[in-house]
């Protein structure tokens, strides 16, 4: 079977012999391609659509994997099984959806999230909610990746639950690798890349990545548009109270972008 490369990018990050959740799994294509490929022994293919279920479930079928992987109908994480108090599974991925719905899940679904190891996250929107919403869980982002595909970035993240760490994990070595990083860049303050790591991705930062270099550089080019028409209906309406606050708003985005892109030319 062959993975689109952004859903081949969300699988590529799964610990191998990790027990996985695919929620909002679709026609179950990842969840196959994980059991082929021998990265995890069994997954649970959840989705709160029955058609596209029902797609999966065919597809399990078609390659006969149903012995390894259970296709199950559930909202989030609700039908996923516990035993002896703790859920089957160690590994929670969502790829595809909004970045709100994101966070719903992991809200929803916080008591099953902190018996769990790994979260592997592809939000479609609004990826800054869905991080500071994994570091309210108690999860600490450890890997980032970034494409673009048929015109359309996609970022992924993989975080750790710290409260139920891997045995030998180096959770204090990757926080120090990110503390390196902040104390080499005077011309941030702690805020402002608080900011841009919720915004941007910390790891795609530290790493230059060069999609998100792309991406900046887009995102600048957008901004500088809306901020052209803003200005105009301003000043023509005479009426800078909304408005204002949003060129207010875009202007500081402006100058974050611009300075996250001088990061790329050292």
């Amino acid at each position: 079977m062959e993975l689109s490369k952004r859903l081949h990018m969300v699988a590529s990050m799964v610990e191998k012999g990790s027990t996985v959740a695919d929620v909002g799994c679709d026609h179950g294509y990842v969840a196959v391609y994980l059991i082929r490929e021998g990265i995890s022994p069994h997954v649970f293919a959840m989705d709160v659509n029955a058609g596209p279920l029902e797609r999966a479930r065919e597809h399990v079928e078609r390659y006969g994997l149903a012995s390894y992987i259970d296709v199950r109908l559930s909202d989030g994480l609700s039908g996923l099984p516990c035993r002896g108090g703790r859920p089957e599974a160690d590994t929670l991925l969502a790829a595809g959806m909004g970045g709100r719905l994101t966070v719903k899940i992991l809200e929803e679904g916080a008591d099953k999230l902190s018996g769990m190891r790994w979260v592997i996250l592809q939000p479609q929107s609004e990826p800054w909610l869905v991080r500071k919403s994994l570091r309210n869980a108690g999860y600490f982002i450890t890997d980032e990746n970034m494409i673009l595909e048929e015109g359309k970035y996609y970022a992924v993240m993989k975080a750790v639950n710290l409260g139920n760490l891997p045995d030998g994990f180096p959770a204090g070595r990757l926080k120090e690798e990110e503390r390196f990083f902040f104390r080499n860049r005077p011309e941030l303050s702690e805020e402002e890349w608080e900011q841009a790591g919720d915004r941007y991705g910390s790891w795609l930062l530290i790493r230059r990545h060069p999609v998100l270099f792309a991406y900046l550089k887009d995102c600048l080019h957008k901004n500088d548009s809306i901020l052209n028409g803003i200005t105009g209906l301003t000043e023509a309406d005479g009426r800078p109270d909304k408005t204002g606050k949003r060129l207010t708003q875009l202007e500081e985005e402006q100058q974050l972008l611009k300075r996250l892109l001088t990061l790329y030319t050292e």
